[in-house]
This record gives structure tokens, C-alpha cells and sequence, in this order.
């Protein structure tokens, strides 16, 4: 295969051509160019099977030598590059059916597997286009219908009697054993947003997939690496021919930390005892539950063997009576330093499951709430933020994680505590939010919710620094906007109760009498 890189920036595109290995690709030769012009004259000049191009360069930009290339009817993949993320130049790529699209500066392993992405479904398209019948398809492509037929096991589309599933290899014409000891990897993906938004979706399902296929089995192509995307996490599950369980930890321990170099994400990895293909499904499904409850490994590779699954009956839970102490006393560097002792005592004792870390959060949230309750403060409505929903989701699948949403807890619940005991600047915040909705049907019962605050613990404490009660207040002062409207424009009065908030204009007519002496039309003629 042939590239051509092009970019204005010389030292980009020799650090390009000198620093990718293209002999591991199957690269044969490499052609460059410092403009579109000089680009354009080589693609005339004999066929490139992938244009590496710079996006922003001068006369002629990277976009509109794509959509030339095009035009042209030119056969081959093309690979962007800019210093900028853009959705406009995503979505003008994505028009031009550019392959892929990275933003610099670039990582040299995160680009070879890019490539080597792309050269894939180069190397497939041309297959197809030389043969499309299935059956030699078939023979010419035995790692995609392998890979097939693990994705058909683990999702318990094939028979587990083993005469069916040999009956179904030689269908598929695969040298299989079904008797052959292989072990399973299974490794899930999480925290992926940040490699989501910047490489895209694809793009690290394929970077991961590999990576497993590499250290886990030895493969660059993958024939043996399954993946299950879910809403906020991947598993991947891996094929590996029965080896020692310790070689087999070292490699899946190499794939944590490469990934952990290359990407935001975190991976744990979970290694199965020996077992053969008609126990995949059972054993996978299993796995999976064993992987979440694991939380003690979390961003590690561990075996069947160091696993935990045991309930929590007779487990040692948190002191209630020292959380609550230390609530009292604020104390939120005490209270984050004990639970954070407790976590790591666990973990280390081996009885860190995913059901305890679930328990501790509860006796956490509950001692929390029970505080703040007695201040009179609503904690549902507070933490009913999208960034508390988040960490409260996430809590279960890490210490780590679990730390983060405790630390948020306690710093939203103790800050806005604060501001209710500074309640004359609190009043003043709720006379503002009064004058501001006068007009609409608000009560102790909707400004408590604006303030996250017990409606009647806020009707006292309105009543207690300013010596009125909530309600007359709301009244004076949309009674006062009433006698403005009934002085300075010609509504009926009835469309002035209305305006100012009055639904029923008997109500409004006493009230108005009460506090003026005169109904609301003899203070007009007056």
C-alpha cells in the first residue's frame, strides 16, 4: 500500500514519515507534499491508497483537496488533521466520507492504530470487491467468522451441547476443539467520556479491541475479542488459549497500564479459570457480575482465584454515632478521612463488594440527611443536580468513586447550610425572588423548593428575623404593584388583580380595602 501525507508545516510531516513504523503496517511506500498543488500533481500521477492531510494550510485547505480527491473519483481512505476540534469541519468530513479525523498534537501509537483501522477496511474492501461469494468468503476470512461465532456464544444465539456446536464449527468451517481448555478474559471500560469526545466512539472500541488482541493474544488482527457496549461502560471479552495463570495476569496487567497511558478510561480485567467452549456462555454471564462486585480491583487485572462472592451478613458496617459526631462539629476533613480508613480497611481484608460499598453509601446518605432535616433543609431538592446524579451513579464502581460523590455531599449540604445561618442576606434573597415571581401562584411551598428549604421551618424563620409573616409580605408587595397599575393605566381592576397575582378578585377587592381603607376603584377616582 502507498500513503502521501500533506501539510504546509514541514516538521510535521517528517515527524509523520520518520516516527510511524510502516513496515508493521504493511506500508510499502510513503510519498509527501507541503501544499495541495504538489498533492494533487502526485495522486495524478499514479494511484495512493490513503491521503494522510493537514485540514488548515494556505491557498488551498485539506477540506478542499478531499472533496477535489473526490470528485476525481479517486479510490482510497483519506485521514484529517487539524489543531483545532471543530464540529463544522467534523461534519464537512464526515459529508466527504473522510475515514477518520484527528486533532493535534497526536499521539504516534494512537495514529498507528488509526491506520491500521483504516488499512483494515481498505484491505476488506478490496477482498470484497475481488469476491463477494460467501463461501469463499469464508475460507479467505476465517478470523471475522470466528469472530462471529464468539459473539454467537456469548450471546447465547448457538446450542451448549457440544455434538451441535461441533456440527456448527464444521459448518463454519473452523478448527476448533470443543473439548480444549482456553480461559476467558473478560475487561470492562469505564470513565470513557473524555476518549469518546475526542477520538469518537468507533475509533477507541476499535484502539481497545486491538489492544486485547495484541497483549492478550498476540494477534494485531483481531479474531478473539468481543465487545459489548453499555450506557456508560464497555466489557470486552477475550478468547486465550490456556496458559499459566500468572503469564496470563502479567499480560492482562501490560493491557491496564497501555491503556491507562493511551486513554482517559479506566480497564479492569477479570481472568477465568480453564474451561472449554460449551461452558463460554455460563462462565461469561458470571463473570460479568463477578467483575462489578470486585470493587477492590478496580483499574487492576485479577483471577478467578482472588475473587470475593459472599453476602454481606455479619460484615462490619460504619459508626453511625461517629459520622453523626463529626457532623456536628463539621468536621468534613474527619468525616471524609474516616470513611476513607474504613474503604481501604476493607479492601485490604478482601471484603470490598460492590453490595458493601451500595451499604455504606446508604448509611452515609442516610446520616447526611438526618442532619440537615433537623435544619430544616429539603436535601432532595439540593442534590437533585445533574453532577449529584452522576457521582451518585458512579459511587458504586470504585473507592475512588465513592470518595468524589462523599466529598460532593458534604460540601454542597455544609456550604448551603452556611448561607441558611446567614439568613438576613438568605431574606434578602427571598424578597428578591419574591418580587420577581409576585405575579405567578407562589407560596412558603414553592419558594421552600427554590431554596431547598422544609416549607415551614422557612415560613418560621421569615417570621423570626424580619417580624412579618411570609404570606402578608408577598401580599403588601403585590398590592403595592396593584395601586401602581390602578394610577398609571386604564386595566380593569379586575385585570390588575390578575396581573399581580390575585386569581380571585373578591379576595383581592377585601384585602385592598383592608390595607388602603377603599376599594380599589374609589382609590382610582381618588
Amino acid at each position: 500500500m502507498r500513503i502521501l501525507i500533506v501539510d504546509d508545516d514541514m516538521a510535521i510531516v517528517e515527524a509523520i514519515r520518520d516516527t510511524v513504523n510502516w513496515s508493521k503496517l504493511g506500508i510499502v511506500e510513503v510519498e509527501t507534499a507541503y501544499s495541495a498543488e504538489r498533492a494533487r500533481k502526485i495522486l495524478k500521477e499514479k494511484p495512493v491508497d490513503i491521503v494522510i492531510s493537514d485540514i488548515e494550510m494556505p491557498k488551498e485547505t485539506g477540506l478542499e483537496l478531499l472533496r477535489w480527491y473526490r470528485e476525481e473519483n479517486m479510490n482510497g481512505e483519506y485521514l484529517l488533521l487539524t489543531c483545532h476540534e471543530s464540529f463544522h469541519y467534523a461534519t464537512e468530513a464526515l459529508k466527504l466520507q473522510a475515514a477518520e479525523y484527528l486533532v493535534k498534537p497526536f499521539n504516534v501509537e494512537i495514529m498507528e492504530l488509526v491506520l491500521q483501522k483504516i488499512i483494515q477496511k481498505r484491505k476488506r474492501e478490496q477482498e470484497a470487491a475481488r469476491n463477494s461469494e460467501y463461501g469463499k468468503w469464508i475460507r479467505d476470512n476465517p478470523g471475522e467468522v470466528r469472530l462471529l461465532f464468539w459473539s454467537n456464544i456469548f450471546g447465547g444465539r448457538l446450542s451448549r451441547v457440544r455434538e451441535e456446536l461441533e456440527r456448527e464449527l464444521q459448518r463454519r468451517k473452523l478448527a476448533l476443539d470443543t473439548e480444549k481448555n482456553y480461559r476467558l478474559v473478560i475487561s470492562k471500560s469505564t470513565n470513557m467520556e473524555q476518549d469518546m469526545d475526542t477520538y469518537g466512539r468507533s475509533m477507541i472500541l476499535f484502539i481497545l479491541e486491538n489492544l486485547h488482541s495484541e497483549l492478550l493474544c498476540g494477534k494485531p488482527e483481531n479474531d478473539s475479542v468481543v465487545c459489548y457496549e453499555h450506557r456508560d461502560s464497555c466489557v470486552f471479552v477475550t478468547v486465550c488459549e490456556d496458559c499459566p495463570e500468572g503469564e496470563l495476569k502479567d499480560r492482562c496487567s501490560e493491557l491496564v497500564r497501555k491503556c491507562g497511558r493511551l486513554l482517559s478510561s479506566t480497564l479492569t480485567c477479570y481472568i477465568s479459570n480453564p474451561c472449554t467452549i460449551p461452558d463460554f456462555y455460563e462462565i461469561f454471564h458470571k463473570s460479568e457480575e463477578i467483575l462489578t462486585k470486585n470493587i477492590m480491583f478496580y483499574g487492576e487485572a485479577f483471577t478467578e482465584t482472588e475473587a470475593i462472592d459472599r453476602s454481606l451478613e455479619n460484615q462490619p458496617v460504619l459508626q453511625l454515632t461517629q459520622l453523626q459526631k463529626m457532623l456536628e462539629e463539621k468536621d468534613e476533613n474527619g468525616f471524609l478521612n474516616y470513611l476513607k480508613r474504613e474503604l481501604d480497611s476493607k479492601t485490604k481484608q478482601k471484603i470490598l463488594d460492590e453490595e458493601m460499598l451500595k451499604r455504606i453509601r446508604a448509611e452515609v446518605q442516610q446520616a447526611v440527611y438526618a442532619y440537615l432535616a433537623q435544619r430544616g433543609i429539603q436535601i432532595s431538592l439540593l442534590l437533585g443536580d445533574a453532577a449529584f446524579a452522576q457521582l451518585s451513579e458512579k459511587a458504586g464502581q470504585s473507592v475512588m468513586d465513592m470518595m468524589r460523590w462523599e466529598k460532593y455531599l458534604l460540601e454542597r449540604a455544609f456550604t448551603y447550610e452556611e448561607e441558611v445561618q446567614k439568613s438576613q442576606s438568605l431574606i434578602e434573597k427571598i424578597n428578591a425572588y419574591i418580587r420577581e415571581h409576585y405575579s405567578e401562584n407562589i407560596g412558603r411551598n414553592e419558594i421552600g423548593a427554590a431554596f431547598f428549604l422544609v416549607p415551614e421551618y422557612l415560613a418560621k424563620m421569615y417570621k423570626k428575623k424580619t417580624g412579618q409573616n411570609l404570606k402578608d409580605y408577598i401580599n403588601e408587595y403585590r398590592l403595592s404593584q396593584a395601586k401602581l397599575l390602578l394610577k398609571n393605566s386604564d386595566m380593569k381592576v379586575s385585570d390588575v388583580a390578575l396581573e399581580v397575582g390575585f386569581d380571585n378578585f373578591s379576595y383581592f377587592s377585601t384585602l385592598f380595602k383592608q390595607h388602603m381603607g377603599m376599594t380599589p376603584n374609589e382609590y382610582r377616582k381618588n
